[in-house]
């Protein structure tokens, strides 16, 4: 798998910036606490946040490093046909924390900064990501068929990989553009996250 990533250049950055994301996740939320994040600390000025949204940030958070990390991985042609099985345990595991992400990212759509634009674009991502992985999941299990489940996958991890591309937008947009209108480009980015990944990701599929 190693000689695969230094091969391809594509899957050597996406791979550093998920598992660079994911260092940084885990650091941020299971180390130093939610409560230490600036981003958590200006919503908390903005609105009551209660207990359960603290549950379902950690249970998000969580859910989601692990399906940032291991994603990548399946898209090595010789790692699906020369680790069957692992890349099968890997998908399930994959699944599960998408599904769990998901959902927990349902519930925290409304409150997300920036009101009802940003909630809106941080929903339709998380039924997205629900959508594209039930599509992907049927397409194998149901309809064996490997080519659309792969298609199906793509869009899917497009969708995980809205992660990394909003904490790519958010310091530019800070550097950019200050503190002053955070919550302006914030509702831009609660979008742009996560549509041009789809759009790329479409692009790709169709040079297939």
């Amino acid at each position: 798998m190693l000689r695969a990533i230094r091969r391809n250049p594509w899957v050597t950055t996406i791979a550093f910036l998920s598992i660079g994301l994911s260092l940084y996740l885990a650091i941020q939320y299971f180390i130093l606490g939610a409560d230490q994040s600036a981003f958590v600390q200006d919503k908390r000025n903005q609105m009551s946040l209660s207990e359960l949204w603290y549950a379902m940030i950690y249970i998000h958070a969580g859910s989601a490093i692990i399906a940032i990390c291991l994603g990548w991985m399946q898209f090595i042609s010789r790692f699906r046909s020369g680790a069957f099985r692992l890349h099968k345990a890997i998908g399930r595991v994959y699944s599960a924390c998408v599904v769990i992400a998901g959902l927990t990212g349902i519930f925290l759509s409304f409150y997300a900064t920036g009101g009802i634009v940003s909630g809106i674009g941080f929903l339709i991502l998380s039924l997205l990501w629900l959508y594209t992985l039930a599509k992907g999941i049927k397409a194998i299990v149901v309809e064996k068929n490997p080519l659309e489940h792969r298609r199906w996958m793509t869009r899917n991890y497009a969708l995980t990989f809205a992660a990394v591309t909003l904490r790519i937008y958010l310091p530019l947009c800070m550097m950019i553009f200050g503190f002053e209108y955070f919550n302006d480009y914030y509702r831009v980015i609660a979008w742009a996250c996560w549509v041009p990944n789809l759009v790329v990701a479409e692009m790709l599929l169709r040079r297939v």
